[in-house]
């Protein structure tokens, strides 16, 4: 059974940043050398140690001091206010690990994306989600709409292959990130009617169309769908789509007007108009340098 090892955490000060130190408080200074000397230091996930000094309780300064971490700060981009955890590793041998939670987490966040994108059954991809949701301290709905943002916005809308589907569940070959994230972004419900079902093992019940059936599964080109409506897109007379910004957000069938609910159309649209926004205000930026300069020329 393992140990759990001690750590605390301590927030880094604008003053012990510019001197290149940590400042132990005296409560854990039981955890650390007696007198003056070195100890070994590994740094955030890395595995190789390094060799620091440290200086115990001076009465002149008043705190336990760990010295040489300049580097380490200007490595991290570590800022005043930034949360430092210390981990003794091995108090026998004076091992301790200082990490950044930032970037710790920042490094955590970018794994869990990497294996929910290539996970290829749904449990692993549930997995990745939960752990999102854990370190982004947001709800796995919040955190499905932002992966499928970021696949929609970094991934071209593909030719795809042929798919027969059997007679169970349809999915049309969707891959098992993307069909999870959609399950969880609309809770399995369709995208026309709202209508769902439980299945034996109680998840939703609901079946992914491709609007365009030559193109791939980029998001915009996926809608959820019951039964009922899948069987409509593909048998009844569908016309009249409309759109926003490449997102399906209405259409017509047999005559009747309908709306499809679709919550990434409004998210894309904001970050399109945020970005045309950041180049106005940069283009103006650069305009009145400009301007300036030759003014003063």
């Amino acid at each position: 059974m393992a140990i759990e090892k001690q750590r605390f955490t301590i927030r880094a000060s604008a003053s012990r940043l510019d001197k290149g130190l940590l400042a132990i408080p005296q409560k854990f200074r039981h955890w650390f050398p007696y007198e003056k000397g070195q100890i070994e230091v590994v740094f955030d996930d890395e595995d190789k140690a390094s060799l620091l000094t440290f200086h115990p309780f001076d009465p002149t300064v008043k705190e336990n001091r760990i010295f040489g971490l300049r580097k380490w700060f200007s490595k991290r981009a570590v800022r005043e206010g930034d949360l430092i955890s210390i981990i003794v590793e091995n108090p026998n041998k004076h091992l301790f690990r200082i990490s950044l939670d930032r970037y710790v987490l920042e490094r955590q966040e970018q794994r869990a994306r990497e294996n929910l994108r290539s996970a290829q059954i749904d449990s692993d991809v549930e997995a990745e989600l939960a752990t999102l949701s854990r370190i982004k301290r947001k709800k796995p709905r919040e955190i499905a709409r932002e992966e499928l943002l970021r696949i929609a916005e970094r991934s071209s809308r593909q030719p795809r292959p042929s798919v027969f589907p059997s007679a169970g569940e349809r999915h049309e070959g969707v891959p098992p990130p993307i069909r999870v994230l959609l399950r969880e972004l609309h809770d399995g419900k369709c995208q026309l009617c709202s209508f769902t079902f439980e299945k034996r093992n109680r998840e939703p019940y609901f079946e992914i169309h491709h609007l365009d059936p030559s193109i791939g599964h980029h998001p915009s080109n996926l809608l959820v769908l019951c039964p009922n409506c899948h069987a409509q897109f593909e048998h009844a007379t569908v016309t009249n789509f409309t759109w926003t910004h490449n997102w399906l957000i209405g259409l017509t069938i047999n005559g009747k007007r309908l709306s499809v609910r679709q919550p990434l159309a409004n998210d894309s649209l904001r970050r399109t108009l945020l970005g045309f926004a950041i180049v106005f205000a940069i283009s103006r930026i650069v305009h009145i340098s400009n301007f300036r300069m030759n003014r003063n020329s």
